[in-house]
């Protein structure tokens, strides 16, 4: 899909908006404003606004890459068909394809920079670590596919979600609530800037709540983790934080079944995949040891206002999408992009500063349920993320392969955690 324009321009948004009952942030958005016209800047030709994409879709984590960016585009198409930004600038995604390494992320981002107003997402930690740095020295501004919480008060960036450490810290509150006190508790995290995040929120949490994180192993992404499930294995841990995406998740697991080594694994976002519910190998496995620490609705739950906005864009613009955890996070940075650009439009400059000077004008990123609110503020060091978490068990047959157990629910050691630049 890259270069070619994402819907029609269609009028009579605001009927629309408020015939799916959106709230003040999401009916407005697509309006008519009165402000000036903005100038043509790079990615904007006085027609159309041009947003980068650097993003896995092939690679380990092709997986998460491929859904979330579909959010992206079904949001965009949708806000396309009722003319685009400010009712009259529709949106085109370039994408490139980062493999998941950051040697081709950074060759796509120089590729595009110069042809797009901000970057709509930037997915992997590492990777976003390594583009901030060309995007402060070229007053650029991105969407982080990242829950790192670095990027939280990062005024070049755009966070949307809980991050990571909030992730842990209501995880391992919940489970010393429901049965884990006095339990042994580990850890096992990705040797980089992902699981540093996971495990820095435990740590925080277990100082709040007075526990101890006996014992902690990393390991390298798609390697052999035989040794570090053999070291938790011998320690005895009945509990283990676990900070790792998708793929690495099934090679665990299938080395705890070996060891038969059964712990309750409390998994971040990314551990977990739509299909492993009911994998054949360790279905089981995971329904009794495993919970996913996350955050939002259930997919289709339309009591939920922003889940029944994106549904209803998934019916009409992607019929095939199934259920998947990553599709929403991609459609809420669409939208948290909107709000920003929205204002960008309203103030006549969609250049580089400007986006940037718009992110501090929005206050209070709003999604109408589908992610917790993120408070913005006037500069980088006022924001406040959410610090909402679900937590869910795996299940055959739900949506993404989960039963939610807990919805959005916020621990005092959550609430604590402090978040470092």
């Amino acid at each position: 899909m890259r270069g070619k324009k994402l819907g029609r321009l269609l009028g009579g948004l605001t009927a629309v908006a408020l015939a799916l009952g959106l709230t003040a942030p999401a009916a407005l958005a697509g309006g008519g404003h009165t402000g000036k016209t903005p100038p043509d800047v790079p990615g904007f030709d006085g027609k159309t606004i041009k947003l980068g994409v650097i993003t896995p879709e092939s690679g380990p984590a092709s997986g998460i890459g491929r859904p979330l960016t579909n959010g992206n585009r079904v949001y965009w198409e949708s806000k396309n068909a009722k003319g685009g930004v400010g009712g009259k600038y529709p949106v085109e995604l370039s994408i490139e394809d980062s493999q998941y390494r950051v040697e081709n992320a950074l060759q796509g981002y120089d590729k595009i920079k110069g042809d797009v107003v901000a970057f709509q997402q930037v997915l992997g930690t590492q990777i976003v670590k390594s583009v901030l740095t060309r995007l402060k020295a070229e007053k650029g501004f991105g969407g982080p596919a990242s829950l790192e919480g670095l990027w939280v008060k990062e005024k070049n960036l755009m966070p949307v979600g809980t991050p990571y450490q909030a992730l842990s810290a209501n995880g391992l509150d919940w489970y010393l609530k429901n049965g884990g006190k006095g339990k042994k508790i580990c850890a096992m995290a990705q040797d980089d800037e992902y699981g540093a995040a996971g495990l820095d929120g435990a740590t925080q949490a277990s100082k709040t709540l007075k526990v101890k994180i006996d014992k902690t192993v990393r390991f390298a992404t798609t390697s052999d983790v035989s040794a570090q499930v053999g070291e938790l294995a011998d320690a005895n841990c009945q509990a283990v934080v676990l900070v790792a995406l998708f793929n690495d998740t099934s090679s665990i697991v299938t080395k705890m079944i070996g060891r038969n080594f059964s712990p309750q694994i409390l998994g971040l976002a990314p551990t977990w995949l739509s299909g492993f519910a009911a994998n054949a190998d360790f279905g089981s496995f995971l329904q009794q040891n495993y919970v996913w620490l996350g955050f939002g609705p259930a997919w289709g739950d339309e009591s939920v206002p922003g889940m029944a906005k994106m549904i209803a864009d998934v019916r009409q613009y992607s019929p095939g999408q199934e259920p998947d955890t990553y599709f929403p996070f991609g459609y809420s940075q669409a939208w948290a992009m909107d709000q920003i650009l929205e204002k960008a439009v309203k103030n006549g400059d969609l250049s580089k500063a400007g986006i940037t000077k718009a992110s501090n004008q929005v206050g209070t990123l709003k999604f109408d349920g589908l992610v917790g609110d993120f408070k913005y503020g006037k500069s980088g060091t006022d924001r406040n993320p959410p610090r909402v978490t679900t937590i869910a068990k795996p299940a055959p047959g739900q949506p993404n392969g989960l039963q939610i157990i807990e919805l959005n629910i916020t621990s005092d050691a959550a609430k604590k955690v402090k978040f470092q630049r």
